[in-house]
């Protein structure tokens, strides 16, 4: 079994990773420069006023594969880096906008009132426009990564590029009614950071699979939850609910396997020796872990592996086994009526590769650094925390 501790950061050759320049502006201070045009507010702000609207002069954001797919879209998907140095042609592309202490103050007050206002224009077509050094452009609410989510953060990008990026990183596919917020984390995938792997072959056929989670039901569960007063009021009154009741659980949620072999192959791209992988792909995330899968089912007598399609594979062809729960994008793959071939078509044709953000480490670490999500499934008392 796996413990938190045994991940950590990845580099290139060398002990260099790719780092592009990315600024970092504070929408309270971008809105200052907001003034009424029409219905809405239009925000505009020039060179000497980009100053003041700036958090820092400016951050270094590891490579992800949204940078390179906006890459590929200003530069053609046959552009090489011209070293791991320090990239700076996305800094007038795409930017992060702060909207800390704006939605989360009180709007009954007139100032926050207003201030939400504007800063609500900036979702709109007007978006925002900006001279970085450049030139004025337009920049439009583009994608947010989990952690941008929780510290109130969303990136704008140039709006002459915005749909050649989205329809990329959306692999073609036409997404119309969905959960919004489902849709920002799972695009959002493509600004974890990690090392892009080429060169590997990944899209060979039957060679990445998925498959169904196994699941199982745990009866007469202690469950502590809470339930809300079933009342119209737009305040709604919670209360703790503790019962006894039936559970089911998702095997192998978020983790996949990879044979010894293609494990090989990708440790050579990174150098070392490791056993486990955290893995991106479009709408694809998780966690592989190394297994002599060709031995393990040679053994058990089994020679097909049939996946979530119905497609047949030979246990000999497939190196790696994704779960269902890894593969975000597949309401939307079905939706679109695409199987898994055309998914590694669309994979072809915009330049996607594998991203690894994570990998084990090399030999047990003494200390590590505890993730709060352990502490929180932990059979606890208050006094015993």
């Amino acid at each position: 079994m796996l413990h938190f501790g045994m991940f950590c950061d990845i580099l290139l050759a060398g002990g260099e990773t790719m780092k592009y320049r990315i600024y970092d502006l504070s929408v309270r201070a971008m809105l200052n420069y907001s003034k009424p045009d029409g219905l809405f507010y239009k925000t505009v702000i020039d060179k000497n006023a980009l100053r003041s609207c700036l958090k820092h002069s400016a951050h270094e954001q590891d490579d992800n594969a949204l940078f390179y797919q906006i890459m590929c879209v200003l530069h053609g998907d046959d552009f090489k880096y011209d070293s791991a140095e320090l990239v700076t042609d996305l800094s007038d592309v795409i930017f992060y906008a702060d909207f800390s202490r704006v939605f989360d103050r009180d709007a009954s007050h007139p100032y926050y009132a207003q201030l939400q206002e504007k800063a609500a224009a900036l979702f709109t077509n007007r978006g925002v426009e900006i001279d970085f050094g450049n030139g004025m452009h337009k920049y439009v609410a583009f994608e947010r990564s989990a952690s941008m989510s929780r510290n109130a953060v969303l990136s704008f990008i140039r709006e002459d590029i915005f749909w050649k990026v989205t329809e990329r990183i959306r692999l073609g596919m036409e997404i119309t009614k969905c959960q919004l917020s489902k849709l920002y984390a799972y695009n959002g995938l493509m600004l974890s950071g990690g090392i892009r792997v080429d060169g590997i072959n990944l899209d060979k056929p039957h060679r990445v699979i998925v498959v169904e989670n196994q699941k199982h039901t745990v009866h007469d569960t202690d469950v502590i939850t809470v339930e809300d007063d079933r009342s119209d009021a737009p305040v709604r009154k919670y209360h703790r609910v503790e019962r006894r009741e039936s559970v089911d659980i998702l095997g192998y949620d978020g983790e996949g396997v990879i044979s010894k072999e293609f494990a090989k192959v990708i440790n050579k791209k990174l150098g070392g020796e490791h056993t486990s992988f955290q893995i991106r792909l479009p709408y694809i995330k998780g966690m592989l872990h190394q297994i002599d899968i060709h031995d393990f089912f040679k053994s058990a007598g089994v020679a097909t592996l049939t996946d979530i399609w119905g497609v047949v594979h030979k246990v000999s062809d497939v190196d790696i086994i994704l779960t269902k729960s890894m593969f975000k994008g597949y309401g939307w793959l079905c939706e679109n009526n695409m199987s898994w071939d055309d998914y590694w078509s669309a994979f072809r044709k915009y330049n996607h590769a594998l991203y690894i953000s994570g990998v084990s480490k090399d030999s047990p670490q003494k200390f590590t650094e505890l993730n709060y999500q352990f502490l929180d499934t932990l059979s606890m008392t208050a006094d015993e925390f």
